[in-house]
């Protein structure tokens, strides 16, 4: 059981406090890949005055865990990467549930840090409730990889009762728009999806989008807003 409020920094502030220069946007929304990935090298005091090198948390405990007490769970019951209030919190936010369920984290909770914690809040909704209507993730993750780690990141599901059921969450952590190609393995035809997008200028909510049509089997084209989570679900 861990306890993780992030170290990293961003022109010299923590990025867990409400601060949005551009140098601590960066910094949150780069934070959660301390989480995973082991050629990532945060700013922070944990990096600069130890040999350790990259964190690369969640993998250094799950080796532990195989090494030392194998069939350990493995949990985070308290979190936060700041920014509530700002779409920075959200992007991080999202990541950071997202690598939680790729990389088999048991249980988490995070633990809120300031008074207004919208846009945190609102990362979860990309999960458990894009539509506001409680449409959600499904319980089955899958492989979901995308070509330019620094400015996005892609996480995928099916549903066990229904494995047509495919919903993507994708996030620009760029302050430019991107075109993504989204290409999808599956034995269905997904010939249109539809869209939610949490952006800055829509507020701590997601918003239905305009929606998407193939532009070849299995393959769409989504122009990602700057600063943004998305929700794409395909459908036949």
């Amino acid at each position: 059981d861990l306890h993780w409020y992030p170290e990293a920094t961003g022109g010299g502030a923590r990025i867990i406090d409400d601060g949005t220069s551009p140098a601590e946007v960066v910094a949150r929304e780069q934070a959660p890949r301390s989480l995973w990935d082991s050629t990532y090298t945060e700013t922070s005091w944990i990096t600069q005055s130890s040999t350790m090198g990259p964190i690369n948390l969640i993998p250094r405990e799950q080796a532990k865990i195989a090494a030392h007490y194998p069939g350990t769970a493995l949990s985070f019951t308290e979190w936060n990467y700041g920014g509530g209030t700002d779409i920075s919190g959200g992007i991080a936010s999202a990541d950071v549930l997202g690598i939680f369920g790729v990389q088999g984290v048991d249980l988490a909770t995070m633990w809120p840090m300031n008074g207004d914690e919208a846009f945190t809040y609102a990362a979860f909704d990309a999960f458990r409730s894009y539509d506001g209507a409680g449409a959600a993730f499904g319980d089955t993750s899958v492989t979901a990889t995308t070509t330019d780690v620094p400015d996005s990141s892609v996480y995928a599901s099916l549903e066990s009762s229904d494995a047509s059921k495919l919903v993507l969450v994708v996030i620009n952590k760029a302050t430019t728009a991107k075109i993504a190609g989204v290409v999808i393995d599956h034995s269905t035809v997904y010939t249109k999806a539809s869209v939610y997008t949490l952006t800055a200028a829509g507020g701590s909510k997601l918003v239905a989008g305009a929606a998407l049509t193939s532009v070849a089997t299995n393959a769409f084209r989504y122009t990602m807003p700057a600063q943004s989570v998305s929700v794409i679900v395909p459908a036949p």
